[in-house]
């Protein structure tokens, strides 16, 4: 014969401990474990600042606003249906929850009408949706009708940096070729043809226009526009190697007059090996007596070095940046490229296929002297 009714209760309530000894039974508090929940699941929200330098949420162009807004439309709306649904469900846990006495209630087989209701209205709100993102996305393919004057750009992705060519820069024919910093007048669109030289990249710059995948053998284009005058990042965002994470670039959206300066500007001569003086004289004499050196970089108006296997070196000492955007362009972070480009950017073709690198230590084979001309010399391209 069991124990009485009471007995079972009582001994339900405590807990034999690890000694084999009874324990009173606590009562669970799930307070901390939910605060704690909720901290963890606020840290993805310090990404989403519109200030941070690839947040998509400052946008600075068409394109992105209307990606933008799409993306908060359906943010919001699932929300809300979330919400909705959500709390209907927690209310009726709550609020036809089985208490002390309850019998079994009348069993309900369905119900026709609500069956229509929450069949009918949730396809409506998704075909609603679906259509206005298909229309949205057509609407992005290519810049408005009335566009005029729109700049078109090759670019092309290498591992790991960018090759931009403007087929004409200044609507008389310019030809330009450069990397890593792609600069454009504000307010007109940009057409970008998009291919890769090995293997897939992904061409994203938040604040103007969301990614487009650069294939090899394959041609995508996409465009942008930008509305503000200042610098964008930008990151390829297609796993493409062991410095993947370290392909970065910048867009500079320049005003009419500033742009049309850089390109009238861009590509002068930086002077022969007479009209240079000092070190700078001495480190391009090293450049140019280096094989490496000139068979993979071009610099415009120097003769002989027309390299296409590294980035374009023309006008390098305007930029803000180097090694594909991951250095401010100084001589303390040139040097340290120069004299180990694999310990700043492991895997990187310099280090394998320079000769001056195939050295035990995989440093360069020149003294700090020459590294310190050569230095100067990267500096005077502007």
């Amino acid at each position: 014969m069991g124990p009485c009714p009471q007995e079972r209760v009582e001994s339900n309530s405590n807990q034999f401990n690890g000694a084999g000894k009874v324990a009173s039974g606590k009562r669970f508090r799930p307070r901390p474990l939910i605060l704690l929940t909720a901290l963890v699941a606020l840290v993805p929200l310090l990404g989403c600042a519109p200030d941070a330098i690839q947040s998509t949420f400052g946008t600075a162009g068409p394109v992105a606003e209307k990606q933008l807004l799409l993306f908060n439309v359906l943010l919001w709306v699932m929300v809300a249906v979330f919400i909705l649904f959500e709390g209907a469900l927690l209310y009726s846990l709550v609020k036809f929850r089985r208490r002390p006495g309850d019998s079994l209630p009348v069993q309900v087989h369905g119900h026709t009408g609500l069956e229509i209701t929450w069949t009918v209205i949730p396809t409506i709100l998704i075909l609603a949706l679906g259509i206005w993102s298909v229309f949205t996305l057509f609407e992005l393919k290519d810049p408005p009708a009335t566009a005029d004057g729109a700049l078109e750009v090759t670019v092309t992705g290498h591992q790991w940096w960018w090759e931009f060519e403007y087929q004409d820069a200044d609507g008389s024919g310019r030809f330009i070729n450069t990397s890593n910093e792609l600069i454009v007048p504000v307010g007109r669109p940009v057409n970008l043809l998009l291919n890769s030289d090995d293997v897939i990249h992904s061409f994203w710059v938040p604040k103007l226009a969301g990614k487009v995948d650069v294939v090899p053998t394959r041609n995508n284009r996409m465009w942008f526009q930008g509305d503000e005058i200042g610098s964008f990042y930008g990151q390829c965002a297609e796993f493409c190697g062991t410095a993947h994470a370290l392909m970065k670039f910048q867009v500079h959206v320049l005003s009419e007059a500033d742009y049309m300066n850089w390109v009238a500007s861009y590509g002068q001569p930086p002077g022969t090996v007479e009209a240079l003086t000092g070190t700078a004289r001495k480190g391009q004499e090293i450049f140019m007596s280096n094989g490496a050196c000139l068979a993979c970089h071009t610099i415009e108006g120097v003769p002989g070095a027309m390299g296409v296997l590294g980035p374009n070196l023309t006008g390098l000492g305007n930029k803000q940046t180097f090694a594909s955007g991951i250095m401010d362009l100084n001589r303390e972070n040139l040097r340290r490229w120069l004299k180990n480009p694999n310990d700043v950017k492991p895997g990187n073709r310099m280090s394998e296929q320079a000769p001056v690198y195939q050295t035990p230590e995989g440093n360069i084979n020149l003294t700090e002297k020459e590294v310190s001309a050569l230095i100067e010399y990267l500096l005077s391209l502007k």
